[in-house]
């Protein structure tokens, strides 16, 4: 059985399909990320949906009840998301983000993941009011492009580098202007493989060894895979 996405009271109480999922990370690091602190090993996590009507059974019947969804909220409303289709929500698809895992301070354990619920973006009220979609983890395309915040992303290890991710956070329709994050969605995905650490083609071998010592507590759980160009760091 496929994962699913849940969408707290919007039309569909049995959720979504987990149309495409990814599990990676990568390194910042450079002027700019050392300046804002912000340099470290980020993960990386990709959601793509099916079709919002994809398990719909009659057309037919949902054209009947657009004329009674006139009085319901856009959230509410299944003409509303039909218009936008599926939902996309990443670190990755529209910017450079992810959420830190490994720092200067604190390097990433790999054998501290199984357990680990990690706590992303959990925004002040201030932080809220003045929200930088650029300092964010997640961007989301829901009912246009919206947003993603107050995430709690939990990690239990099944075999290998496999591991399930349970993960719920809010939402935001900021698409037309309303920046309340008053909306829940949760997920669970049964069985995601780490695809690595991605190594930029602007990194030699050695400074990209040099970052995964600097960042990761024990840089041995790792090997340097490269397939047909592309490099990663890969559990072993």
């Amino acid at each position: 059985m496929m994962d699913r996405i849940y969408f707290a009271d919007n039309p569909w109480p049995n959720g979504h399909r987990i149309a495409a999922f990814k599990w990676g990370a990568h390194f910042k690091y450079g002027e700019e990320a050392e300046l804002a602190g912000r340099a470290g090993l980020y993960f990386d996590l990709h959601i793509e949906t099916a079709d919002y009507y994809e398990e719909d059974a009659d057309e037919e019947e949902e054209e009947d009840q657009d004329q009674d969804e006139e009085a319901l909220s856009d959230w509410q409303a299944k003409i509303v998301w039909g218009n936008y289709h599926s939902c996309t929500l990443s670190s990755e698809e529209w910017g450079d983000k992810g959420f830190l895992v490994g720092s200067d301070q604190a390097p990433f354990d790999p054998e501290a993941l199984d357990g680990k619920e990690f706590a992303v973006d959990f925004l002040s009220q201030e932080e809220q009011e003045l929200i930088d979609f650029d300092q964010t983890a997640f961007d989301v395309y829901l009912l246009g492009h919206d947003a993603a915040a107050f995430h709690t992303i939990a990690f239990t290890k099944k075999a290998g580098a496999v591991y399930q991710i349970d993960w719920k956070g809010k939402l935001a329709l900021a698409y037309v202007g309303d920046y309340e994050f008053k909306y829940d969605f949760h997920t669970s995905i049964t069985a995601a493989s780490f695809s690595g650490i991605a190594i930029p083609a602007e990194l030699t071998d050695d400074e990209a060894y040099g970052l995964l010592q600097r960042f990761v507590s024990t840089p041995s759980f790792f090997q340097l895979q490269n397939r047909q160009g592309e490099r990663r760091f890969v559990f072993k």
